[in-house]
């Protein structure tokens, strides 16, 4: 069975980008959140919780 070659820098380049999104999507929603009502906000939550 052969195994398709992983080039670990790249890899790695893919990892930090994904968490460097990942934070700034926390940043805008936290900014959002902080612009909404709590009643928005809340609901929208409840939402992604009971799926």
């Amino acid at each position: 069975m052969r195994f398709p070659k992983i080039d670990l820098k790249e890899l790695e380049k893919f990892k930090e980008q994904n968490f460097k999104e990942r934070l700034e999507f926390i940043d805008k929603y936290a900014e959002w959140v902080k612009k909404q009502p709590n009643k928005k906000w809340s609901s929208q939550q409840n939402k992604i919780i009971d799926s």
